[in-house]
Order: C-alpha cells, then structure tokens, then sequence
C-alpha cells in the first residue's frame, strides 16, 4: 500500500468485511439468498448439475482478463482448496483466463444500449492517465448469495478511474462496484451444517493473507455476451504509465 494510501486500504477493508461478516451468521446457506446467484446460469444446467453461466449483454472496463500466470495459479490452488470441501455440491468457478477486477460498468444486461455511447466512452478511456500499480488480493470472501471472492486492493487506480468516469459520463449507470474485487465462483445449494462450518474455517483463516500479487498495466473495454467472461470481445485497451 502506498503511502497516504492507508484511509483507503481500511475503508475498503471495512467494506469487505461488513458483507463477508453476514454470512456466518447462520449454520447455512440461505436458499433465498442463493436465488441471486442460482439467476445467472441457465435453468437446464443447474438441473444437470453443470452450471453455464447465461447469455447476458454487458460493457464494462476491466483489468485482467487475463491476470499473470502466477497470480492466476494462486487463485485456481485457492478454488481447488474450495472444491475439496464442497465436493458434490453444486458450484461454479471461473476460469482463471476469465478473471478480472472491474473498474466501472456502461451497460448491466437489463439496460438499454445506444450505439452511439460507444465512441464516446473510448474517448474518455483515451484520455485517461494513470499509473501501473500493484493489484494485491488480500484475502477470500464468500457473501450471502454465494458469491466467492478474491478481495482486491488497488492503491487507488481503479477507484480513481471509477469516479471519473462517473463524473464525466451522464449515461453510466448508477449501480456500479464499490470494490476492487475479482469474482472467482458460485456456491449454488446449500451445504449441509457440517460442510459450511468447514468452509467457514477455511475461508476465516484465509480471510486477510496476502495471496497472490500482480502489475496492472492496462485496462481494457470489454463487451461481454456471456457471464463471467465465458464468451467476450475485447473493444479496446488502455495502456497505464
């Protein structure tokens, strides 16, 4: 963390920590709170038991996509260490070629699109200048819904990208991350009380280590057409100084 960097490192530490917290509250998964996670794969492969992430439209800037072979194989040996407990449970990671830190998003799948917005945000990415940094994943977290992550630290890159364009971009939309965060998977069923306290002890004693380590150098826009980065095309790349 650079220095004068601490008041952001705590506060998004803080933020983190307020979602992950609720999740132990109880002996397991809530079905209801899954829904949210259950939503985005397709009906026919959580049947099979083989979750597919849907067909969903989305614009965003990322970092990434892929991440250094290293910091890749930090988060799959996390992902098998996951695995191991959850066994025959219904889940779904993320390829590691597919994960990514999200700076902002343009369109959510449900938003309508013009066209014309495009060529205007390459414009404004063009004109972005910041610095390569040390993105470092301190810790794993699982919230409610299931969602796993790895909780990404930036420096203040990506929040500083993200502010901008939230100031310089009346279409963008207002829900938009308030962290730096890489999604790495999806708990999709309950586990069972014996299984879900030992994820709990693994996930508390992998809850604020320093995991896994990677340079940013270049953010890039991205048109997604299936979740998670499965099916994407890369619209333009930004090159940091």
């Amino acid at each position: 963390m650079l220095p004068g960097n601490e008041e952001h490192y705590l506060n998004l530490k803080n933020s983190y920590d307020e979602v992950g917290k609720r999740t132990w509250q109880h002996d397991d998964f809530v079905e209801s709170s899954l829904d949210t996670s259950r939503n985005l794969f397709t009906d026919e492969s959580l049947r099979a038991r083989k979750p597919k992430p849907k067909n969903l439209e989305v614009y965003a800037l990322l970092s990434g996509i892929p991440f250094g072979e290293e910091f890749c194989n930090k988060l799959l040996k996390i992902q098998q260490n996951i695995t191991a407990i959850l066994g025959n449970t219904v889940h779904y990671w993320v390829l590691p070629a597919n994960f990514g830190v999200e700076y902002c998003v343009f369109k959510w799948p449900d938003d309508k699109w013009n066209e014309s917005w495009l060529p205007v945000v390459q414009q404004e990415l063009s004109s972005l200048d910041y610095p390569s940094f040390d993105f470092t994943i301190r810790g794993i977290q699982i919230n409610p819904d299931g969602c796993i992550i790895a909780k990404g630290y930036d420096e203040g890159v990506i929040f500083g990208a993200r502010n901008r364009l939230k100031s310089s971009l009346e279409f963008l939309p207002k829900k938009q991350s308030g962290w730096a965060h890489v999604p790495i998977g999806r708990i999709l069923e309950p586990l069972g009380s014996s299984r879900f306290f030992k994820l709990k002890n693994l996930i508390g004693e992998l809850s604020n280590l320093v995991l896994a380590i990677d340079k940013i150098k270049t953010m890039k826009l991205v048109h997604e057409t299936r979740w998670y980065m499965e099916e994407k095309s890369v619209l333009s790349e930004i090159k940091l100084n």
